[in-house]
């Protein structure tokens, strides 16, 4: 040294802020031999080994070429800024789906929305469509089947006062004829049997037309019906009048045989000085409705 006072360092010099300080004291250490790379090593195209330190690979100087401690700012030799380079950071990974992934999303979705449409017909729309499918079965099935008059294959009934009053006389096709009871009627049973079942919705009774044989002739008062498709006798009655005919409702779904038990009569009187008879007459008796529908078959229809 000269013997000149050493400056103090300014703090807030940034020139100054460049260098680390160095140690003067003592005899400056000879500089190791630089690795440079040769003519040899370039013209056979072997890479040159990097020097290395105890920290980890050298970095070498921009300026100088000196390697130094990957820990230093500054290089040992010329005291330039060593150069640094920021740590890589690897890219976020993409976000990959399978096609069994896809394909069980759009799945999903087909399932939920048939799902609500489910919801919005059952909702808003489900009674309208009940109601339309049970009044397009009902139209078809009358028009299909319409109410007519029904006739039976045959008849049978008792306390008959003979052949020529005999049952047939109730629904054959002869005006004049007429079915006579011994006893005044009371509890005899008028049965008529159908093929194919039927479903009756009416019964007519037609009692004797001419004026002097209706009076003189017992008549039906009350009496029940019994169907062999319900378990339950109906009992009517009927007035004493020969303003025909008189109608009796019924309802029945498969029938096959239809039995009018008399339960009571009006009896016959003196009619113009003539006495009366103890026979009940009746003129005729018609049946209405319509051929049952075979259950075998399916019983939707269509408009």
């Amino acid at each position: 040294m000269d013997g000149r006072p050493l400056m103090a360092k300014d703090p807030n010099d940034q020139f100054e802020n460049l260098f680390e300080p160095f140690d003067l004291e003592g005899e400056p250490a000879e500089a190791e031999p630089q690795a440079f790379p040769t003519e040899e090593s370039t013209a056979t195209g072997q890479p040159i080994a990097p020097q290395t330190s105890e920290s980890g690979v050298a970095v070498y100087c921009a300026s100088c070429g000196r390697p130094n401690d990957p820990a230093n700012h500054h290089c040992e030799l010329c005291g330039a800024r060593l150069p640094r380079s920021s740590t890589p950071v690897a890219p976020q990974p993409m976000l990959r789906t399978t096609a069994g992934a896809r394909a069980l999303v759009v799945l999903s979705a087909i399932v939920l929305g048939v799902a609500l449409l489910a919801l919005v017909i059952n909702v808003f729309g489900g009674d309208d469509i009940v109601e339309a499918e049970e009044a397009t079965t009902t139209v078809a099935t009358s028009a299909t089947l319409p109410i007519g008059e029904l006739t039976p294959f045959t008849s049978d009934c008792t306390l008959e006062l003979s052949d020529a009053f005999s049952c047939e006389a109730l629904w054959d096709d002869i005006d004049d004829n007429r079915w006579n009871a011994t006893g005044g009627g009371i509890g005899a049973e008028l049965t008529f049997l159908f093929s194919p079942p039927v479903q009756i919705t009416e019964v007519l009774f037609y009692n004797v037309e001419d004026d002097e044989l209706f009076h003189r002739n017992a008549r039906i008062k009350a009496f029940g019906i019994e169907i062999d498709d319900s378990v339950q006798q109906t009992f009517e009655e009927l007035a004493d009048t020969n303003t025909n005919p008189q109608r009796i409702q019924l309802r029945s779904l498969r029938t096959s045989s239809l039995t009018i038990t008399i339960t009571s009569a009006y009896p016959g009187v003196v009619f113009e000085g003539k006495e009366a008879f103890p026979e009940l007459a009746l003129q005729a008796i018609e049946f209405f409705g319509r051929t049952a529908p075979d259950p075998s078959s399916s019983t939707t229809t269509t408009p």
